[in-house]
């Protein structure tokens, strides 16, 4: 497998490994052959993502700042959009 484009291959591949961590923080590996169900982490269930592309500077200020006052980016990026929303006469949505 050539390093460029590996993870292509990867998601390509036949089969995949799956880990999965049990209640007893065990961890066991399980072959998956053809699986197309994905698994969300509950934190992302109901949940769609939106993206942008930001310059260098902006990209560390606001990872810097949401650091600063002990908030992820997502949270930062949420009450920013509230307030945007606010501000444009729409009803904040939460995060």
């Amino acid at each position: 497998m050539s390093r460029k484009g590996s993870l292509l291959s990867l998601r390509d591949r036949d089969s995949a490994t799956t880990i999965v961590a049990t209640a007893e923080n065990k961890v066991s590996a399980t072959n998956v052959v053809g699986s197309d169900s994905k698994q969300v982490a509950p934190s992302r269930q109901g949940k769609k993502a939106m993206t942008g592309y930001f310059s260098q500077e902006m990209s560390f200020a606001m990872h810097m700042t949401a650091r600063k006052h002990g908030m992820s980016l997502q949270g930062a990026m949420a009450d920013a959009f509230n307030d945007w929303l606010r501000k444009m006469g729409e009803s904040p949505v939460g995060k």
